[in-house]
């Protein structure tokens, strides 16, 4: 085991430096189901089906049975199968059956380097987590593998192509419950314990330091295992997590909901229209692109300026100002008070990696991954979501948080996780369109009010919102975070106590590589400014922080 690696930044996925650290042979002799099976007794419900030895430097990941029905496009992957991966080091390949909660068998993968830097390192989720994700800033497995980590995934028993209806039985069209809160959370904490054991059975030693970093989905599972199981890692990054889930998903048919029920479908054109009149009139007139944390705060823009303005879908009307009003205010009941946040101006939540869109609605803007909240909140997985009205919504709304509450992931108590010296790092893009960053303030506000206030929520907890930036990948307005810069800082604060008081967010080529601006994110309470316009393509400078 070797602890004592650097931690050295070179790429947006490489910091750790693996140069002077060899191959244990002995590894290599180990890797048997025999061997491994042995050393997983305790657990009776782990059976160990593979174990095999890769010095290929390559991986073909498999293909999720879930994509078959996603358009392809939406991650950006082929529809045959997804990319090879290349430029692994030699490593152990287990594969394990463990039966979980109801009797479900997840299908467990533990990848143990040869060249082991003495951590684990885990991410989960539901986007192809087997596969280099350019830009991305999950800590995926081969990215984990590279850097020196056992890593481990789990589908946590679920082969079905179905993406969300997965959690009703096809044959009896009931929800399964125990299913679900394996989603939610228990799978993610079995897959901890094998790949502890199989990492002890190849390396003769748990260990030192455990991580997991994963995003949207994944994050949501970061923050769960955080509040259920803060024993299981030592350093924990939620990055644009699902956080207060059972608000935030349903939360996302407010978009639909309102075109429906004002019977004006806003298409790209004008909502586009709308977004970059924000943009300039609150972002880029005082010569500061301050997004989520400064200007559109206070300012004053309102739709209406727009109407009559051409767009390649026809002109703005009164009645598409009057819809984008009430989009970006958000769902509200029928008495005015709020439901949940609404869609800050400045971001695009219609195309690209935001919530609002689906594969069975083109052109609709309607979340598949919403209409399924719905279909688990009445129990009809055949339930559609244009019968919904406002009066509906704020009903059904109200009753998935009541009665899914198990699986929300808005616990602010993370006492126990202070108590046994684990750190948190919550980061999010201040334009994510998928999940609203200002979710993440609020949860972090409520953890800070059970410890006594932010400075002491920061001895183990800290939030980082990064202006620009879009969910889950680095290519938004601003410089995005990146995986190695979120780690690093994460592993230098567990090992070395050296909280984070910022983190460095990056602007890269995509062809190239190459570094076209750089932005400090500093850390919540803290707002930072930028001089620019919006515009990607320019190298916007710091100008400072203000609290």
């Amino acid at each position: 085991m070797n602890t004592r690696v650097k931690i050295d930044m070179t790429a947006p996925d490489r910091w750790v430096d693996m140069s002077g650290v060899p191959a244990d042979p002995a590894v290599a002799e180990r890797c048997r189901v025999s061997l491994i099976q042995a050393a997983l007794t305790d657990l009776g419900a782990a059976k160990v089906v593979s174990a095999s030895v890769n010095r290929t430097g390559g991986f073909q990941p498999p293909k999720p049975p879930w994509m078959m029905a996603l358009d392809a496009s939406m991650a950006g992957l082929t529809a045959s199968q997804l990319p090879e991966v290349t430029g692994l080091p030699d490593f152990c390949d287990v594969r394990v059956e463990y039966t979980g909660a109801g009797g479900r068998v997840a299908e467990i993968a533990v990848w143990v380097p040869l060249a082991w830097n003495g951590r684990l390192g885990i991410a989960n989720g539901w986007l192809p987590l087997w596969g280099d994700l350019p830009f991305s800033r999950p800590l995926t497995m081969p990215a984990a593998l590279r850097n020196g980590f056992v890593t481990a995934t789990t589908d946590s028993g679920n082969r079905d192509p179905r993406l969300f209806g997965w959690a009703f039985d096809e044959t009896t069209g009931d929800l399964d419950h125990d299913f679900i809160r394996s989603w939610g959370y228990s799978a993610v904490h079995d897959m901890v314990v094998v790949a502890k054991a199989v990492t002890r059975a190849l390396h003769g030693s748990p260990p030192e330091y455990s991580y997991m970093a994963a995003t949207s989905l994944g994050g949501k599972q970061v923050l769960e295992t955080a509040q259920r199981y803060p024993e299981d890692f030592d350093g924990f990054w939620a990055i644009d997590p699902g956080v207060s889930w059972t608000k935030a998903i349903p939360a996302g048919m407010w978009p639909a909901l309102v075109m429906k029920e004002y019977d004006t479908i806003l298409p790209p054109a004008k909502l586009e229209a709308f977004r970059a009149g924000a943009v300039a009139a609150c972002d880029g007139a005082d010569g500061l692109d301050d997004g989520f944390l400064g200007a559109f705060e206070d300012c004053l823009f309102e739709p209406r300026i727009l109407i009559g303005e051409s767009t390649e879908a026809g002109e703005i009307t009164e009645r598409d100002a009057e819809v984008m009003t009430l989009i970006w205010d958000g769902p509200r009941r029928h008495d005015g008070e709020r439901l949940w946040f609404g869609i800050r101006p400045g971001v695009d939540f219609w195309s690209g990696y935001g919530l609002a869109m689906s594969p069975d609605f083109p052109g609709q803007l309607v979340p598949e991954l919403s209409v399924d909240h719905f279909r688990w909140v009445t129990g009809d997985q055949k339930f559609d979501w244009r019968t919904l009205t406002f009066q509906s919504f704020e009903e059904l709304f109200d009753r998935g948080v009541r009665e899914w509450a198990d699986i929300a992931t808005d616990n602010p108590d993370l006492t126990r996780l202070r108590d046994r010296g684990a750190k948190l790092v919550i980061s999010h893009s201040g334009d994510d369109g998928a999940l609203p960053a200002e979710a993440s303030v609020d949860y972090y506000q409520r953890v800070a009010g059970i410890v006594g206030g932010v400075d002491k929520a920061a001895d183990f907890a800290r939030l980082f919102v990064a202006d620009g930036d879009i969910h889950s990948f680095s290519l938004g307005r601003g410089p995005g975070l990146t995986l190695a810069a979120g780690m690093a800082a994460l592993m230098e604060w567990v090992e070395n106590d050296n909280p984070p008081e910022l983190l460095v967010a990056e602007r890269r080529d995509p062809a190239t590589g190459v570094v076209q601006a750089t932005r400090p994110v500093h850390r919540y309470p803290t707002v930072t400014l930028y001089r620019g316009d919006g515009d990607p393509n320019d190298a916007d400078s710091y100008v400072g922080a203000q609290p």
